[in-house]
């Protein structure tokens, strides 16, 4: 299957990120930040999937070949390898599949001012085809993509300051707060492959708390925050330890996890609200799918909602920073993105940075609930009253989300009727921004869009209890599972 740009980087399956491939795409990226008089050196760094290794190589014998410095970070989170490459002024590629299968993997490529957007993408893919038809550096390559012989000594003639970018990393957050943020706070860190599993369980105790680790795994596990499994899991370890918040990330640990006292997840998205609230932002950039409470935020002056994706947001937040002072970003998922610098309460200054992170939400919202004195559960509820649930279909090839798609277009109407009838949801607008968000006469929602990263397809249902919005995902989901099955 032919590579191609997701909703935030290359992605595809393990067997198709040859190396060939991947030292195309790098070799496009690189070529395209000339054009931009970026001739800069290049931080690279990687999430903990098996293929993750292989692929660094190949980026990096590119990026070798180019004539760059390469910085090796090792093992790190995405929004720490993006802040070690603006705080060197340098450019990154960082190694990952997120939170898709560890079939999957991914590459993300970052400019001098942050992570690509759209537009950068298309010239780099445009450069990769120009490349891939002049067969560049084919004689590096076996007949099935693969190096033929490997640089030994890559590894050692280039700088590891994996060290350097993590510690730069800590000193970001624990430079906000006092170190007695947390204390008396018991947290469950669920370590299963996170990138990040060594050093946010260290953040969180050098803040305070007494951090529990739990479910460390040598192997992949795909953890994905908007469609969040295992909850029982959670739930019976939130009472087994009597603890007051369960901490994650997905994959590369740009996106956060949190378990409230109760066993319940608290979306992304209102992570996101509690996270911009606390920072004192003024105006806010989230994806379509986010919950629509946030419209009703007095403290917010502008809410603009974007496609789904980093890059989308990324593109909306730059143009809200012409406007207003203090602009950030949150997506469904609960990563978030600080696109001003702002000043806490305290008088500290917090730098931008861009890019989705899970470290900053997930700090602010504990820090927020310390402040106003209330349980995370209690912190949610002040919140508007309105709630969302999200659903995954897996494995569901491209061609079926497309034919399903269709059927929708021609008539939505006609859809709602012939396959959820028992929902009796009297259709009043539709918005097709980003696939199709469809909104009751009571203000429901049922919003369906194909993954843009994987074979999946997901349901995004809102309501004004949270019994309403899971019963319609539950419903959808069972649904689409027909369809799917029959298609």
């Amino acid at each position: 299957m032919a590579l191609k740009f997701g909703t935030s980087g290359v992605r595809g399956l393990v067997d198709d990120l040859t190396d060939l491939e991947v030292y195309l795409f790098t070799t496009a990226f690189l070529s395209y930040t000339e054009d931009l008089k970026q001739n800069l050196p290049v931080c690279i760094g990687k999430d903990l999937r098996d293929s993750s290794d292989r692929i660094q190589m190949a980026s990096a014998q590119a990026i070798y070949d180019f004539g760059r410095k390469v910085y090796f970070c090792g093992d790190i989170s995405t929004p720490a390898l993006a802040l070690f490459a603006q705080n060197k002024k340098a450019l990154a590629v960082m190694i990952t599949g997120s939170h898709i299968p560890a079939d999957r993997n991914g590459i993300k490529f970052y400019l001098q001012q942050g992570e690509t957007l759209k537009y950068d993408e298309e010239k780099i893919y445009r450069e990769y085809e120009k490349l891939k038809e002049q067969r560049h550096g084919s004689h590096f390559f076996d007949s099935q993509g693969f190096f033929k012989d490997t640089d030994t000594n890559l590894l050692s003639s280039s700088k590891n300051p994996s060290d350097e970018a993590l510690d730069l990393y800590q000193k970001r957050y624990l430079s906000l707060f006092s170190n007695n943020l947390l204390a008396a706070k018991k947290i469950i860190f669920y370590q299963h492959s996170s990138v990040a599993r060594e050093v946010f369980p260290k953040i969180l105790e050098k803040l305070g708390a007494e951090v529990i680790r739990i479910g460390k795994s040598k192997q992949f596990i795909p953890v994905d925050t908007e469609a969040v499994e295992s909850v029982g899991q959670f739930q019976k370890w939130i009472l087994e330890f009597e603890a007051d918040a369960m901490v994650s990330t997905d994959g590369d640990a740009d996106r956060p996890l949190l378990i409230d006292e109760k066993g319940q997840v608290i979306p992304g998205d209102k992570i996101g609200i509690i996270t911009a609230q606390f920072l004192n932002c003024d105006a806010v950039a989230t994806p379509i799918s986010s919950n629509s409470g946030i419209s009703e935020i007095p403290s917010f002056k502008e809410v603009n909602y974007t496609k789904i994706g980093s890059p989308f947001v990324i593109e909306s937040l730059q143009a809200m920073e012409n406007y207003y002072k203090q602009v950030c970003g949150f997506e469904a998922n609960g990563g978030f993105l600080l696109a001003s610098d702002v000043f806490l309460e305290n008088g500290v200054l917090l730098k931008k940075l861009p890019t989705r992170d899970s470290v900053l939400p997930v700090l602010c919202t504990l820090a927020q609930s310390v402040k106003s004195e209330l349980s995370l559960s209690g912190l949610v509820q002040t919140l508007p009253q309105r709630y969302t649930s999200n659903a995954l279909v897996k494995n569901c090839p491209v061609e079926k989300s497309a034919g399903l798609l269709r059927e929708i277009a021609r008539s939505p109407e006609a859809f709602l009727i012939q396959h959820l009838p028992q929902l009796d949801f009297k259709l009043e607008k539709i918005n097709q921004l980003d696939g199709f968000r469809m909104t009751s006469s009571i203000n429901e929602v049922i919003h369906l869009r194909p993954s843009g990263n994987a074979p999946e397809f997901r349901c995004y249902t809102e309501a004004s209890t949270q019994e309403k919005a899971d019963f319609l995902s539950r419903e959808v989901l069972a649904k689409l599972r027909d369809i799917f099955k029959s298609v």
